[in-house]
């Protein structure tokens, strides 16, 4: 017996659930146009609600079995007619379409669709209809959609390059949050004009509007258990809903400020600029109602468009990449499709998508066995209707089991829940809601909007995926052990996300395993050249490496370096930065700028100005005095037999040549301009860990910033003291200008008025430039004229020859002038086979790739550093036969081997753009020092050295210079009244 206090309530209780019971009863038998649907019998109060379960769409697809292909339901108070099968579902969509366009109103459209503002959500009539027709206009029509290719092709080859790295790790990646990140930024940028805002954690919001969205929500059944939020949805769905209104708030203010600071126009317009443009305007100046799009709408909408975008997509993506995982048959026939259309020589363009039936036949079965939205977004009936002779009132509630329907054995017999794309073939079943045995994408007038932007998103990016990648599970999984349950919402993710391993199928050039961290950089040793020699001969002319995070190229065959230098010449015309370069002004030079117009204009600068060959001719006078001056110093020594420094002698000769050249004025004492040009060469030569493994760069474990910025310091120190000294210098009538005259007449003036954005030359932009020139012209010069000699000492019949050509050509009895070096032909041979054995810089300046590229069937990425070793082309046996080591001139004998870059045997000036402009200075330097040196003297090697005890060894660096300075013994060959002549010549 109860007691007494809890009596009276339980009287009350029972008769309340005794007179409900028969409103319910009495409701199922009251039928007014026919009798119901078959369906389960209902409990009081939740009807049917309690058989949904965690997963409605198979337990309804369960039902179905049972009570048919039109069933009926109660749902707490709504009727609900779920719909099972494809003859079915036309009846719903396409033949009473009308009937069945409008949508229920529930508590989560209210919180997360602005009242129903939105585009899936809102009521069937005049909103929807102009709703629908300005999103397709503006966002998803057919050359919208077309008109966002580049953006998804650079967003995916972002990823590429990510997946790419940890590739090479063999790392597991979270395939699904990947997929979701890239889809996100490829939304923002869509709709948003930018990139995704770190402040709001959208995707996380997404994914709880469409778990909300998705729920069976009491409070939509049995509206006065509302009020108890019994399942917390109510509480989550105010949460969710105050985070987004936030983020739509704060989106819409940016978008309001930027454009009110928008300057003639010049930012593109993305959809939310759209949108604002039309606020407070009739949606459509026909509709009585006089509908307006306020600020609400515009959240509503935008909401919407982040949603559909997002979410869906990625869970097409998941789902079928999981399927693909699983039936590795299927994977391998995707992947051959691939190869035959695009070719492992590059990765997929979206032109390439309707060239591919495979993988279409691929996303269609995925769409079929995991339609996107199971149960698709249900509908309301407008009014009361009969079907198949079923009595349908007016507000049911319309469930298109979709998800049952794509696994229907009487549609697709008895293999429907097998993954075999092939049922396909030769089908004229489509995806756009024509034939209803597939209807991902919902069909009438509500189908989804947005099918052909979701269709391209999902092809572009699954093709890129398999195309560029294989794939495996982690930790040795068994395909048959991947857990492909999924998660009930709105749509129907996985319940895990998807992780697996991906390795690189597309090939790139061969090379070395790699080490973690450092990859290849222990392998380069103290001279690379020789190093990466050694491994071309292993690895081939199309070499890779990986220094430490960046991918790298190595080109060591004529043929090889043609394609990067002449054919491909534009993709390749970048400098990579580094870190020797920014503490020496290289982003100011010509030699290390970026490519572009600021380079461009730079180059065209020098080279008008001191490049030139009329610029050459008219220095010849400056260099006759200083190089009959050596010769003067030399016959001293040559005539006291004493042993002569000719490294050091050279070098200063070229030093101060260069100083009068560009400075207009002899040396400075006060800076040792010799000194810090070698610590910049040797500097500039050496692979910088910080360069290559960014991160460790705090720690300098090479000591090489510690030295940088000393130089630095100096280098500025002498370079201002230059300037200033020009600038405050009285310039006298007459006074013949020097480069630095003519670079600080240009000063703060734009290089090229008519480019846009044109830089200037400021005080930065002359430092590096000054700089640059000053390099060029006595370090690179020096080195090849000791190396020259070396050659010729260490082979006297090669001296021999030379010699006799001078003396025949220019005569004993005078010494050599510019204008006889055109006619001295074994003077070319000879200067020419000294760099093809010893160029000038060995491994030239790096280049770097500005985009993706497919050179000989290898697939090189954008911002791959490219090596071009032109030591080692020098010495390739198969272009320079068996006696490739051997200094041997006369190889050149009827030779229309250059060095101007047209000829890649021969690349000391490296080729195309970005080939040295010095280049005539620097020969015209080189061979008139060498003849003069080789007329004037014969060389002998001190302590009575035989030549072939010469030390040949060079030393690291940008450049490689000997080792050790070159000593010799002079002794004069002239008749002596010839110098005495000059001596009177020099003396005016």
């Amino acid at each position: 017996m109860l007691p007494e206090t809890l009596a009276i309530p339980a009287a009350l209780l029972v008769i309340f659930i005794f007179i409900l019971s028969a409103a319910v009863l009495h409701s199922k038998h009251r039928q007014d146009g026919g009798k119901n649907p078959p369906g389960p019998k209902a409990l009081p109060i939740i009807g049917n609600l309690h058989m949904l379960g965690k997963l409605p769409h198979r337990n309804l697809q369960a039902l179905a079995t049972k009570y048919g292909p039109l069933m009926s339901l109660k749902l707490g108070h709504v009727t609900a007619i779920v719909i099972s099968s494809p003859e079915t579902a036309e009846l719903f969509l396409k033949t009473h379409d009308i009937v069945f366009a409008s949508r229920p109103k529930t508590q989560s459209s209210k919180y997360i669709s602005y009242g129903s503002k939105g585009l899936v959500f809102s009521e069937y009539g005049a909103y929807w209809r102009n709703m629908r027709k300005l999103c397709t206009l503006q966002l998803l029509i057919a050359s919208k959609v077309e008109m966002f290719s580049p953006l998804r092709r650079e967003e995916l080859g972002g990823l590429v390059k990510f997946i790419d790295k940890t590739a090479g790790s063999r790392e597991i990646v979270d395939l699904s949050e990947l997929v979701l990140d890239l889809i996100e930024n490829i939304t923002y940028k869509m709709i948003f004009g930018r990139s995704k805002d770190d402040r709001f954690n959208v995707k996380n919001l997404v994914r709880e509007v469409l778990n909300l969205a998705g729920a069976f929500n009491i409070a939509d059944y049995v509206p006065w258990l509302g009020m108890f939020d019994i399942q917390g949805l109510a509480r989550r769905l105010k949460k969710v809903s105050n985070s987004f209104d936030q983020v739509m708030e704060q989106i819409i203010k940016d978008h309001e400020q930027s454009s009110g600071n928008e300057q003639n126009g010049q930012r593109q317009k993305d959809f939310m600029d759209i949108l604002l443009a039309l606020k407070d305007q009739p949606l459509d100046p026909q509709d009585e109602q006089g509908h307006v799009i306020d600020r609400t709408n515009i959240k509503a909408i935008v909401m919407t468009m982040i949603i559909a975008a997002i979410d869906t997509s990625t869970t097409v993506v998941e789902w079928a990449m999981s399927a693909l995982l699983k039936n590795q048959r299927v994977m391998k026939k995707l992947q051959d499709e691939l190869e035959n259309v695009v070719g492992l020589n590059r990765q997929v363009e979206e032109d390439d998508l309707e060239k591919l039936p495979y993988l279409d036949i691929v996303v269609k079965e995925t769409l079929r066995l995991y339609p996107v939205a199971p149960l698709l977004v249900p509908r309301e009936s407008r009014e009361d209707v009969t079907i198949e002779g079923y009595y349908i009132k007016k507000k049911s509630r319309v469930i298109i089991n979709a998800w049952a329907i794509g696994r229907d054995p009487k549609v697709w017999t008895n293999n429907a829940e097998e993954f075999y794309p092939e049922r396909f073939a030769n089908s004229n079943v489509d995806m756009r809601g024509h034939d209803f045995r597939l209807i991902p994408f919902g069909s009438g007038r509500r189908g989804c909007p947005g099918i052909h932007l979701g269709l391209t998103t999902v092809k572009i990016v699954l093709a890129q995926l398999v195309h560029c990648f294989n794939w495996e599970l982690p930790l040795g999984m068994s395909p048959d052990d991947l857990d492909m349950n999924e998660k009930f919402g709105l749509t129907m993710p996985r319940s895990k996300h998807l992780q697996a391993v991906p390795s690189y199928r597309l090939p790139c050039p061969p090379g070395p395993p790699r080490l973690p961290i450092i990859g290849n950089l222990h392998m380069l040793g103290t001279l690379p050249h020789r190093s990466l020699q050694s491994l071309a001969k292993r690895y081939g002319p199309i070499m890779s490496l990986k220094l430490g995070n960046v991918p790298t190229i190595v080109v060591s065959t004529p043929q090889a370096a043609e394609l990067f230098l002449r054919t491909h010449d534009t993709v390749f015309a970048n400098r990579p930065k580094f870190e020797a370069a920014q503490y020496t002004y290289g982003p100011e030079s010509v030699a290390f700028a970026e490519y572009g117009a600021y380079w461009r204009n730079v180059r065209k600068v020098c080279t008008t100005h001191l490049l030139s060959v009329s610029k050459v001719e008219s220095f010849a006078p400056l260099r006759k005095r200083e190089v009959e001056a050596m010769v003067k110093s030399l016959m001293e020594v040559a005539e006291a037999r004493e042993i002569v420094d000719l490294s050091e002698k050279v070098g200063e000769l070229l030093q101060d040549v260069a100083c009068k050249m560009i400075l207009g004025r002899n040396k400075d004492d006060r800076f040792d301009l010799k000194g810090i040009l070698l610590e910049t060469m040797s500097l500039s030569g050496t692979f910088n860990l910080a360069d290559y493994v960014p991160w460790l760069a705090v720690f300098d474990l090479q000591g090489l910033t510690r030295r940088l910025k000393k130089i630095n310091k100096a280098l500025d120190k002498m370079l201002d003291e230059m300037i200033d000294e020009h600038q405050l210098a009285p310039k006298a009538q007459g006074h013949l200008k020097d480069f630095i005259d003519t670079l600080l007449f240009l000063k703060d003036q734009a290089i090229h008025p008519h480019e846009e954005h044109a830089r200037i030359i400021d005080r930065r932009s002359i430092k590096g430039i000054v700089f640059d020139m000053i390099i060029g012209a006595i370090e690179t010069s020096n080195a090849v004229i000791e190396w020259a000699i070396s050659e010729l000492v260490r082979h006297p019949r090669v001296m021999v020859n030379l010699q006799n050509e001078l003396k025949h050509v220019v005569g004993i009895n005078n010494m050599v002038e510019e204008i006889d070096l055109s006619k001295l032909s074994y003077l070319d041979m000879v200067v020419k086979e000294t760099l093809r054995l010893h160029p000038v810089v060995p491994l030239l300046a790096p280049h770097e790739s500005m985009e993706d590229i497919v050179i000989e069937g290898y697939y090189i990425k954008k911002k791959s550093r490219i090596i071009i070793n032109a030591w080692a082309i020098g010495r390739d046996t198969k272009v320079w036969s068996h006696n490739a080591e051997v200094f041997y001139p006369e190889r050149f004998i009827n030779s229309n081997i250059d060095f101007k870059g047209h000829e890649f045997q021969l690349l000391p000036f490296g080729s195309g753009r970005r080939s040295c402009p010095g280049m005539v200075m620097g020969l015209t330097m080189v061979k008139f020092v060498l003849a003069q040196l080789v007329h004037c003297f014969n060389w002998e090697l001190p302590y009575g050295m035989d030549p072939h005890e010469l030390d040949m060894s060079e030393k690291p660096g940008l450049s490689t210079p000997r080792a050790r300075h070159l000593l010799m013994i002079p002794t004069y060959r002239l008749i002596h009244e010839t110098l005495v002549m000059n001596e009177l010549n020099l003396a005016f």
